[in-house]
């Protein structure tokens, strides 16, 4: 019933109302639109006005209605030449309009009375979006391209945007509007829902060397606050990365990225990088299949780096004196106590002796990232354009959940072998002068193993001593939240379709949205040990699943009957934008989209359990 409530408000909104707002630009394009008027300030009606992509040679037509007014709601980034014209008047040409994802460019036309044929050339485009009511900054193609980074991750360059900083998080870094956690914000690539189900960043988290190739990313847009009801879903700031799509022109790029050793600074300490290797390579293809009718791109990246850390196999401060084993006497506890190497020494001794563990050796941080993407544009007339994407990521870094020196061998993870896939399409139909559909569907799959580094090894042990003047704490074994794998597979579904009518200088705007996650996320129980006198150990004991439904964690054990090993959710959205135009008195800019979120069986139960205890 829900559902068919939503999508009769929706219908409604977009067939029945008789004002709405000034033109809004969509997620994965933008608006240009303006007022032709005379020399005396009266308005031009019937001109015709052509917009036409320099890229792509793709025309698109409309006439100035009665108040003189047109746009063009749906324009795909990129550089375009406006031509206005009318009999009995002097054609406009107008240039220089470079339109990026999100923009509304508003145009004033002034045609001037000529008997004969006669062309005035603008070059002049204004800059200040007099739409504009949100906090946001577009990073256009030459940005993107030209800016040096240093790992080529795109969600670097989000710091160079006000507000936006990149904070320690629980999967790593992670980005931060404002303040707000990482957990609010939206990611959407060409579109579609970007965003991890867990961790609530973008898919892949922070802990893949790359996700989206840069080479494949022409723009993105960073809305740190008031973001339009169409995003929705955030309490952050939003993130909307358009890629980029082939030209009539063949283009292509290659590249190779080398550090090593020798090329780099030591550490703060003066330690050299050992064994530091770092290879990043890639390149990129886009041109036509069909001129002026269908594009394609595609963008690829690896990287391969080793780096060496010593660890536990190196003295801490001043070497131990003799190769100690705990036995349990005073003399040897106060020797113990006394030096950190001597605790570490003891500590391998004894890791060794009792388990067969050698935590003393030195480790390799080994990184082995790769991403693919390709996209397929085609104008299949001049009143629909559809496009699709695909990005692939892999990554599979060993030894990189941990990397602090007071950690053992075994004390460590391997992320991956992760394997992030995204499809996105959209379609574009002009149905009429005043009418507009923007349909939207996306279908990925994030699939992120973690495993610990020695599956036979100890459970997690924190080992330290409350007495040791020193206050030095090391760790073996696996770590609590690996033992031995953890499996993580989520399946994402998102469609979406929105309708605009343009009604004299306004234009009504509202969509709906069916959101379908699937997660699994499972943990595995660990067992525990103690050692005494001088030692003391962490007990933990986890519960042996461990569910979510995106960012609502549920711990239990034992697990309920008929417990599965996952838990979805549908969402159904939907949501209206209408703000009148500046010269008007009243501006109503309703809310984010209403939401109506069904969880599965399982949860709801779990729910009323905890609610009862």
């Amino acid at each position: 019933m829900k559902k068919l409530l939503c999508a009769f408000f929706v219908l409604m909104l977009a067939l029945g109302l008789a004002s709405s707002g000034w033109a809004q630009s969509q997620i994965t394009a933008g608006t240009v639109q303006g007022e032709v008027v005379d020399e005396k300030g009266g308005s031009v009606a019937g001109a015709t006005v052509e917009a036409k992509n320099l890229s792509t040679n793709y025309v698109q037509s409309d006439t100035t209605n009665t108040d003189g007014h047109f746009a063009f709601l749906s324009l795909a980034p990129g550089r375009y030449t406006l031509t206005i014209s009318k009999a009995g008047f002097a054609t406009i040409i107008q240039e220089n309009v470079n339109l990026t994802v999100g923009q509304t460019i508003t145009l004033p036309v002034t045609m001037k009375v000529s008997a004969v044929a006669q062309q005035i050339v603008v070059t002049d485009v204004p800059i200040i979006e007099v739409t504009k009511t949100e906090s946001s900054s577009t990073l256009n193609e030459l940005t993107v391209s030209s800016t040096p980074v240093l790992g080529r991750k795109f969600e670097d360059l989000l710091t160079l945007t006000p507000g936006v900083s990149i904070t320690q998080g629980p999967d790593g870094d992670e980005i931060n509007f404002n303040g707000q956690r990482g957990i609010f914000n939206n990611v959407s690539l060409d579109g579609g829902d970007y965003n991890n189900g867990f961790f609530g960043e973008q898919e892949g988290g922070q802990r893949a060397a790359i996700d989206i190739t840069l080479d494949a990313v022409k723009e993105f847009q960073v809305v740190a606050s008031g973001a339009n009801a169409e995003f929705g879903r955030t309490a952050g700031g939003v993130v909307n990365v358009i890629t980029k799509s082939g030209t009539n022109d063949i283009h292509g790029s290659a590249f190779e990225y080398f550090r090593t050793q020798s090329l780099s600074a030591n550490t703060s300490d003066g330690k050299p990088l050992q064994d530091f290797r770092r290879n990043q390579f890639g390149g990129s293809l886009g041109g036509p299949i069909y001129k002026d009718k269908l594009f394609f791109f595609g963008a690829a990246e690896g990287i391969r780096e080793n780096l060496t850390r010593q660890n536990l196999s190196s003295a801490i401060g001043t070497p131990c004196g003799s190769n100690i084993v705990f036995n349990g006497t005073p003399g040897t506890d106060a020797q113990i106590l006394a030096s950190p190497d001597c605790q570490r020494v003891a500590l391998l001794n004894f890791m060794q002796s009792t388990f067969s563990e050698n935590d003393g050796a030195p480790v390799n941080h080994a990184i082995r990232n790769g991403a693919v993407f390709g996209r397929m544009d085609y104008n299949l007339n001049a009143k629909n354009q559809i496009f699709g994407s695909y990005n692939y990521d892999y990554s599979k870094n060993s030894n990189q959940t941990f990397d602090v020196p007071a950690y053992g061998t075994t004390a460590n993870g391997i992320e991956g072998p992760s394997k992030i896939q995204a499809i996105n399409t959209n379609w574009f139909s002009t149905l009429s002068s005043t009418k507009l559909n923007e349909a939207h569907f996306t279908y990925a799959r994030e699939n992120r193993p973690r495993n610990a580094t020695n599956s036979s090894a100890v459970p997690d042990t924190n080992i330290g001593s409350a007495n040791s003047p020193t206050n030095f704490a090391f760790r073996f074994g696996q770590p609590f939240f690996l033992e031995p794998t953890i499996d993580e597979v989520f399946w994402r579904t998102d469609v979406r379709d929105n309708f605009t009518v343009i009604h004299g200088k306004h234009t009504i705007k509202a969509g709906g949205e069916w959101l379908h996650s699937n997660n699994t996320q499972i943990f595995r129980k660990a067992c525990t040990f103690s050692i005494t006198p001088w030692v003391s150990c962490t007990t933990l004991q986890m519960a042996p699943r461990y569910k979510n439904v995106l960012t609502e964690p549920l711990w239990r054990h034992p697990p309920l009957a008929g417990e599965g090993p996952h838990s979805q959710e549908d969402r159904y959205s939907c949501f209206s934008s209408m703000d009148l135009p500046p010269r008007e008195r009243l501006s109503i800019s309703p809310g984010p989209p209403r939401s109506t979120t069904r969880s599965s069986p399982f949860l709801r139960k779990t729910l009323g359990r905890l609610r009862a205890t």
